[in-house]
């Protein structure tokens, strides 16, 4: 019987934003875990018959959706043998599918069977156990071996790992480098003449196209699904389960992931990897997993990390623009037992360094029990808000901080630090 490993401790991070409860409705879905592995290959054990009816239902519901409203042509009949219906019967009837449903299957295809030889299974083993995840082979390699990026979660709180390749083999693999800040990890495989995976341009996707999720979920490799990018820029907590405080820029798609597609490729239909699926959401209602509803690392910020990764084996700059506050959401809750002058927002409890071992709120003129309600004119109702806002932004912008400061409201331009990059890994 699979013995499952318990939720791994928080990874320190570096203070910028509140700690606060996770947005409702999103959860963290960490690698698939299994009981302790043989030498041989490990089969994972079989998931309960509900969800495996349950989760792959998405899938197959979206792909006669998609064949459907393309098939929009006459049907051809296909009688018996003779040409004639037996009497009190029906023909077989058929579809007729039209030439651009049939090239955009095909483009499917074959953008599955380009990708999947640059996508592997990651089996990590602990004292208390083992988990599965996915990965990329990059295109950054040397003469000694291959480099293959995954989730920090993944490899957290595991001593030995193993790499399966869609050709069968399997390879023991090494811990390169770990960014926890933004869940990234790189390993290393003594093997070298690997296909990689070809690197998209994250900036230019866009809502509405294909994208399809290659990956190990619940421990079943190289399984494909389908879906489209259905919103961008989202900022997602991992919460107390998992690494990262906030991820920001996340891709979010339709296409059905869980545990075990955490580090896996999100591709286009150029076989371009757009991101890495790492969070799964939840229903409010349920508790259980939302369907088609998963956050994805965008590519250009894995290819950014990677790099700093293979190179020093930690992030050495983090390229991120950083206020410098430690904070708590307004709630009404809160409001009302404090007696706040606002319902929303986030109040200033204290102040942390950037990079350069100053804060840039506190140095704007910033002081503790002020409260940030907006930043550049755009509401900011708690710490996700403010995460998204100030994030992206390159270092040494200059943003505008609106703040309730008892009954008054002023402005402050605050010219952003960088966030410190994470000190371990």
């Amino acid at each position: 019987m699979s013995t499952p490993i318990p939720t791994p401790p928080d990874s320190p991070t570096t203070p910028n934003l509140p700690a606060t409860t996770p947005p409702s409705g999103v959860s963290y879905y960490g690698a698939y875990p299994y009981g302790a592995m043989p030498p041989e290959t490990p089969t994972p054990p079989r998931p309960p018959s509900r969800n495996r009816w349950l989760l792959p239902l998405g899938a197959v519901t979206l792909a006669a959706v998609i064949l459907g409203s393309f098939a929009v042509g006459k049907l051809a009949t296909t009688g018996n043998p003779t040409g004639t219906t037996p009497t009190g019967s029906k023909a077989a009837v058929t579809v007729a599918v039209p030439p651009s449903a049939q090239d955009l299957q095909q483009t499917i295809i074959n953008v599955i069977r380009t990708v999947q030889p640059a996508v592997v299974q990651i089996q990590g083993q602990g004292a208390s156990g083992g988990d599965i995840g996915s990965g990329e082979i990059l295109p950054s390699s040397d003469s000694s071996g291959s480099y293959i990026v995954t989730n920090d979660h993944v490899v957290q709180g595991q001593q030995t790992f193993t790499v399966l390749l869609s050709s069968g083999k399997q390879y023991p693999a090494t811990v390169v480098g770990t960014d926890p800040q933004d869940d990234l990890a790189v390993l290393k495989i003594n093997v070298t003449g690997l296909q990689p995976i070809a690197f998209g341009d994250s900036s230019k996707v866009q809502v509405g196209q294909f994208a399809i999720a290659i990956g190990s979920p619940l421990g079943l490799d190289q399984s494909a699904t389908l879906g489209i990018v259905s919103a961008l820029n989202r900022t997602a907590s991992e919460g107390s389960g998992g690494p990262a405080a906030t991820l920001t820029g996340l891709i979010q798609t339709s296409a059905p992931i869980n545990p075990g597609n955490s580090g896996g490729a999100l591709v286009d239909l150029q076989g371009q990897l757009i991101g890495i699926p790492t969070l799964g959401a939840a229903s409010q209602q349920t508790g259980g997993a939302a369907d088609g509803i998963g956050f994805a690392i965008p590519s250009d910020r894995v290819k950014f990390v990677t790099d700093q990764l293979i190179k020093e084996g930690h992030l050495v700059n983090s390229g991120q623009g950083f206020m410098g506050i430690v904070g708590q959401d307004v709630t009404p809750q809160l409001a009302s037992a404090y007696n706040l002058p606002v319902q929303s927002g986030v109040l200033v409890t204290g102040f942390a360094n950037d990079a350069a071992g100053t804060s840039p709120a506190q140095a704007a003129g910033l002081k503790e029990g002020d409260i940030i309600v907006a930043v550049n004119g755009k509401q900011i109702s708690g710490s996700a808000d403010l995460a998204s806002a100030l994030v992206p932004q390159a270092p040494g912008t200059a943003v505008s901080v609106t703040i309730q400061r008892g009954t008054s409201q002023q402005t402050i331009t605050i010219t952003l630090g960088e966030r410190p990059a994470n000190s371990q890994g």
